[in-house]
């Protein structure tokens, strides 16, 4: 675990991250450790140049014994943040004040410089305490020098503070970002490691495997949720696979079979050419059938998976379920059954012009094996709440509601259906096609009769599938 989350993004940005916040804060705590240390230096100069200007001023106006008197006191400020004060006579010979002799290199300009002392020019009770100390001296009226002088052990612990601080908080940053980002990394391991489970589960053959969701509905459940709905789809696929295949080896078996057993009969002895020539024909019709089957089951699954061949278009289907309805008008009068057509104009959706044609024609189909002699059977096509409604209703003996569901699947025959021809593929193929344009059917009792509607919806204009 921890040699793989050294490789994960997470620990890789987690380092990044923590060398850029440990150049910006470093940086911008130097700006803060520049401007404090600017801030203390300016205060020091101005409190030197002050209490130099009070001391001339006192030497000036009150006279020389008051400013002696003065720099005898004891200092007002004890400890490290004391000023130390020195008169030095014109001939350099006499001196009163706190330091033991007047710091070399200092210059009486009344300008605050940093000036080195060493530690035999400053009191027995505040030894070691040499460095550059910021000091100020003027020359008065006679000749004689005085100067202001503070120790900077003070700023200098200031200063040691600030840049321990600073080491301190350039620490927690940069620790606290890379225990961020390990946590991190450990939780988005754990989290592909279920998807990289879930994956090895599935390809060792367990379809019904999903990626679980954390429920905190972040990117990862995102991810989950959308590799589900791949998965769900893909195990639909395999499962359509598996059926058609089972029923296809069911249901071509004994047309295979009667093709056979005919042309081996055929075969067995000789006869005339219009026998031979009727076998084939038989033969034909038989193939005919079965490629019919086989195309049937072909376009279910392309529509069911979303990928059918074919042109994806503006359809008006108020005249495309007229043209077919009147085509089927002709026919079923032939056989004393009345269609009665309910169309509305206007209407267009996009979709495929031939599943939509294929699925009004094998609604009407429907009906009119089932529906019995005499028959009475609607076709309506109408707006209703948003959606474009087909229906086909009859009169005829109907369909138990029971068995409702079931009439849907590939090759589902009921009972009464078994004397007829067809393959059962007929309202499956409508089911894919309402499926593939985003809508339903729904199979009711008509009462007495079937009412079967298929429904698209009209606003969303279902858009075309990928084309496989």
């Amino acid at each position: 675990m921890k040699a793989r989350l050294l490789h994960t993004t997470a620990i890789r940005l987690a380092l990044r991250y923590a060398v850029f916040y440990a150049l910006l804060t470093g940086a911008g705590l130097g700006v803060l450790y520049w401007a404090t240390s600017r801030y203390v230096d300016a205060q020091i100069s101005a409190g030197l140049e002050n209490e130099l200007a009070v001391l001339v001023k006192v030497d000036r106006q009150e006279g020389r014994q008051r400013l002696l008197a003065i720099l005898r006191q004891p200092p007002m400020m004890e400890g490290e943040n004391r000023r130390y004060l020195l008169w030095q006579s014109a001939d350099g010979q006499t001196r009163v004040g706190d330091l033991k002799g007047w710091p070399p290199g200092l210059s009486a300009d009344q300008r605050v410089r940093n000036i080195w002392i060493e530690d035999a020019l400053i009191p027995h009770q505040v030894e070691d305490q040499d460095g550059y100390w910021p000091m100020v001296a003027t020359r008065l009226d006679d000749g004689s020098q005085l100067l202001v002088a503070q120790s900077v052990r003070l700023a200098e612990n200031l200063q040691e503070f600030i840049l321990t601080a600073m080491g301190i908080i350039l620490l927690v940053t940069v620790g606290l970002t890379l225990i961020l980002g390990w946590r991190m990394g450990r939780q988005m391991l754990e989290r592909v490691d279920l998807i990289n489970d879930t994956a090895r589960q599935i390809r060792q053959g367990n379809l019904s495997m999903r990626v679980p969701s954390s429920g905190r509905n972040d990117e990862f459940d995102e991810l989950a949720e959308h590799l589900n709905r791949m998965l769900n789809y893909i195990e639909q696929l395999i499962r359509g696979m598996q059926e058609v295949t089972d029923n296809v080896a069911h249901d071509l078996r004994r047309p295979l079979s009667r093709l056979r057993n005919r042309l081996e009969v055929t075969l067995l002895e000789a006869r005339d050419e219009a026998a031979y020539r009727q076998t084939m024909q038989d033969a034909i019709s038989d193939i005919e059938g079965m490629i019919r089957t086989f195309n049937a089951l072909l376009e279910i699954a392309q529509a069911e998976a979303g990928s059918y061949r074919g042109e994806w278009e503006a359809i008006d289907l108020s005249t495309l379920t007229r043209d077919i309805g009147t085509l089927y008008k002709d026919l079923l009068e032939e056989q004393n059954q009345q269609l009665h057509l309910h169309i509305e104009d206007g209407i267009t959706i996009r979709g495929n012009r031939h599943l939509m044609a294929q699925a009004i024609s094998n609604l009407l189909e429907n009906a009119h094996q089932y529906a019995g002699p005499d028959a009475q059977i609607e076709l309506l096509l109408k707006r209703q709440q948003g959606q474009v409604v087909i229906t086909v209703r009859d009169n005829g003996p109907g369909i138990p509601a029971e068995q409702h569901k079931r009439v849907l699947q590939r090759f589902t025959r009921l009972d009464s259906a078994r004397s007829s021809s067809g393959s059962g593929l007929g309202l499956s193929l409508v089911s894919a096609v309402a499926g593939l344009h985003g809508g339903s059917l729904t199979l009711e009792d008509n009462q007495p009769g079937l009412s079967i509607s298929l429904s698209i919806p009209l606003s969303s204009q279902h858009s075309a599938p990928q084309q496989g």
